[in-house]
């Protein structure tokens, strides 16, 4: 079996993760609703599936309460202080003990984490962005920030001065390897494909050509489906083009129109 890689969705609670999940994976997944922890565990799927080599898509439970999170997670370098808390936390607080769980299999199995955050609000006003990257040296996997909820469409002059101002508040922080504009709703492929290319960029020479390889398996499957639908698009005008209305009284009608 060939080389499997991993990335893994992970946000603060309620971003959008599930509903961008179902977008790179082009098909109906998860539940997505306004409540947090919709996702309780870190859920595995495959958006790209040539016979080998695998790429999984792990989309995993939003963290809230993070300083406590990090100093759990931190603790967990301490077996049996660790383990009580745990044990602690799976009966008082099971949200916060599943994130936990999610978050220490990212760090296990991911080979690069996507880090989805809300554009909507200023950089210097998301206070959650900073004890998350605290979280995400803990996993200490490449970070491909996404930038959800661009809003409307705008020049794109403008929106990359958006982009431009997260990159600057960001650019302290090593692991941070790249931002990039991703509306969950969007589902455009063109934004993906260069998620696609920036995962590849990010790995390790071997596993980036697994990646190129899988970004090809990608590609075609995406053509293809653009040029179906381009089919069925030029079909129904087709149709709506020839259609034709027998009309029995066409006199009346012309004298109708001269009146109007």
């Amino acid at each position: 079996m060939g080389r499997r890689l991993a990335l893994s969705l992970v946000s603060h609670t309620n971003v959008g993760k599930t509903t961008l999940a179902l977008t790179l994976l082009g098909r109906d997944i998860g539940e997505v609703r306004d409540a947090p922890h919709v996702t309780e565990f870190a859920d595995e799927h495959v958006p790209i599936e040539p016979a080998a080599p695998a790429l999984c898509l792990w989309d995993t439970p939003g963290s809230r309460d993070t300083p406590r999170l990090a100093r759990r997670l931190r603790g967990t370098e301490r077996p049996l202080g660790w383990f009580l808390s745990a044990v602690w936390d799976r009966l008082a607080d099971r949200p916060f003990w599943a994130t936990q769980q999610a978050l220490r299999h990212v760090r296990e199995q991911s080979d690069v984490v996507l880090y989805l955050v809300n554009a909507a609000e200023a950089p210097d006003a998301a206070g959650y962005v900073a004890p998350e990257m605290e979280l995400l040296s803990w996993i200490g996997k490449p970070v491909l920030v996404l930038l959800n909820q661009l809003g409307a469409p705008r020049p794109a002059a403008d929106e990359a001065a958006e982009v431009e101002r997260w990159r600057r508040h960001l650019a302290p922080i090593p692991l941070v390897r790249a931002v990039l504009p991703m509306d969950a709703f969007a589902r455009c492929w063109v934004q993906e494909l260069t998620l696609l290319r920036a995962v590849e960029r990010v790995l390790d020479r071997d596993d980036r050509h697994v990646m190129a390889r899988l970004r090809q398996a990608w590609t075609q499957r995406r053509e293809a489906q653009f040029g179906e639908s381009m089919a069925l698009i030029a079909a129904s005008l087709a149709r709506i083009a020839t259609t034709r209305q027998t009309v029995a009284d066409a006199g009346r009608l012309r004298d109708v129109a001269r009146r109007l």
